[in-house]
C-alpha cells in the first residue's frame, strides 16, 4: 500500500473516531442532564404556625334599614329640599307640596269656627233672657193661681197665666236646643279646621330616621299621588354585606364568626362578623345569602357596592403545616416532593385543615422537612434525582 493510501485510510479512521467521540459526548451530556445532574428546585420547610380555614363569598353592601318616602295625599310638589348623597337627620324637612288651596281651606274652616262661637255667644244671651222670662211667668202663674183659689179673680185669668208659663218654658227649650246645636257646630268646625291643619302638616315630607339620600325621584312641579315615592333614604350607620356562599359551607357557619371584608382597590380588609345565617338557599344557584356586619367603618361606602368576604370557619394554632403552593394532586390524591438523602422523594401526607396559604399536616411529614418544587411550582419533579436549591 502506498503512503498516500495509508494516509487516506488513517484520516478515515480518525474521522470515524471523532464522530464516535462526539456521539458518546452527546449521550453522556444527555445522561448528565437527565439522570445525573442536580435538579434546580425551589425549597420550603415544614413548620408550625396558624392554619385558618375560610369560606369565601362575594356580595354587595346593603342597609339594614331603608325607606321609600312619599306623601300620603295627592298634590303638586313645590320644593325638594335635598339632593342625592345628602345626609339627613330624623324629622328634617325633605320636600313640600303646594299648600295654597290647603291654606284657603284652613282659613275657611277657622272662619266657620269663629262664626259658630259668635252664634253660641248670642244664644247664651237668649238663654239668659228666656230663663228670666220663665222665672217671671212662674211667679205670675203662682200669684194668679192663689187669687183664683180665693175667688178674687176669674178662672179665665188663671188659664191665661198658665198659657204664658208654657210659652216661656217652650222658648227656653228652643234656645237650649239651638245652643246644643251650635256647640256641636263648633266641634264640627273645629274638627274640620284640625283636618285642614293636619293636611298642611302632611304637605311637608319629613325624614323618618338619620340617613343618606340615595335616589331623588320627583322634581318641583311633579304631581304625586298617595304612595308615590319621592326620595329613597338608607341608614348608613347600620349596613351589612349580603354575601352569596355555596350551601356546602352551611354546617361550618355560626353567628358572630370573625370575617374579613375586602373592597376593590383597598389593600387592607375591614373586620366584621357573621350577623345572620339564612334558613333558605337559592333553588337555582344553591347559594346562601349570608349577612356579614362590619365591626367598624373607616371609609366611605355606597349601597350596592361590591365586596369580597372571607369568613373564618376553623383555626388551628401551632399546627404542623406546608405551603399550599408546594402541594400537588394526581389520581392518587395530594402529595409533596421532599428532599431526603440528597434525592427527590414523593410523599403523600395525611392532611387536615386547608387555609388560604397553608395546609395542616396530620401525618407523613416532620417539622423541618425540606419541601421541593419546580421553579414556578407547576412542573413535576423527577423522583430519585439529586437536587440543588435555585
Amino acid at each position: 500500500m502506498t503512503l498516500g493510501a495509508r494516509l487516506r485510510a488513517g484520516l478515515r479512521l480518525l474521522r470515524r473516531g471523532v464522530g464516535l467521540l462526539v456521539l458518546v459526548a452527546a449521550v453522556l451530556a444527555v445522561l448528565w442532564l437527565r439522570v445525573w445532574s442536580p435538579v434546580r428546585v425551589e425549597v420550603a420547610r415544614v413548620d408550625r404556625g396558624s392554619v385558618v380555614q375560610e369560606a369565601f363569598g362575594r356580595g354587595t353592601i346593603e342597609s339594614q334599614r331603608e325607606a321609600a318616602v312619599g306623601f300620603d295625599l295627592v298634590g303638586r310638589v313645590s320644593e325638594v329640599l335635598v339632593d342625592e348623597g345628602a345626609r339627613v337627620t330624623l324629622g328634617q324637612e325633605l320636600a313640600r307640596l303646594e299648600t295654597e288651596q290647603a291654606r284657603a281651606d284652613l282659613r275657611s274652616a277657622q272662619t266657620g269656627v269663629a262664626a259658630a262661637r259668635a252664634s253660641l255667644q248670642r244664644l247664651a244671651a237668649e238663654e239668659e233672657r228666656a230663663r228670666a222670662l220663665l222665672g217671671s211667668a212662674e211667679r205670675e202663674a203662682a200669684r194668679v193661681a192663689a187669687l183664683v183659689a180665693s175667688g178674687a179673680v176669674p178662672t179665665q185669668q188663671g188659664d191665661d197665666s198658665s198659657d204664658h208659663l208654657r210659652l216661656a218654658r217652650a222658648e227656653l227649650d228652643r234656645v237650649l236646643a239651638q245652643r246644643s246645636e251650635a256647640t256641636r257646630g263648633i266641634d264640627m268646625a273645629a274638627g274640620g279646621a284640625e283636618q285642614r291643619r293636619v293636611a298642611m302638616v302632611r304637605a311637608t315630607l319629613l325624614a323618618p330616621f338619620d340617613g343618606l339620600i340615595t335616589r331623588r325621584l320627583r322634581e318641583p312641579g311633579d304631581t304625586v299621588s298617595i304612595g308615590s315615592t319621592v326620595l329613597r333614604i338608607v341608614d348608613t350607620s347600620r349596613v351589612h354585606v349580603s354575601v352569596a356562599m355555596d350551601e356546602t359551607v352551611l354546617p361550618l357557619l355560626v353567628v358572630d364568626q370573625p370575617a374579613a371584608i375586602s373592597f376593590p382597590g383597598e389593600p387592607v380588609p375591614l373586620p366584621g362578623t357573621v350577623s345572620r345565617i339564612p334558613w333558605e338557599s337559592d333553588r337555582q344557584t344553591h347559594e346562601l345569602l349570608v349577612e356579614v356586619t362590619p365591626t367598624r367603618l373607616e371609609r366611605r361606602i355606597a349601597i350596592g357596592q361590591r365586596a369580597d368576604v372571607r369568613i373564618e370557619v376553623a383555626r388551628r394554632e401551632q399546627a404542623l403545616r406546608v405551603p399550599v403552593r408546594m402541594l400537588h394532586h394526581d389520581a392518587g390524591g395530594a402529595f409533596v416532593y421532599v428532599g431526603r438523602g440528597g434525592r427527590i422523594r414523593l410523599v403523600r401526607p395525611r392532611l387536615g385543615l386547608t387555609g388560604r396559604d397553608h395546609v395542616e399536616v396530620l401525618d407523613g411529614l416532620a417539622e423541618g422537612d425540606q419541601l421541593l418544587a419546580a421553579p414556578g411550582g407547576a412542573a413535576r419533579l423527577p423522583v430519585g434525582r439529586r437536587w440543588r436549591a435555585r
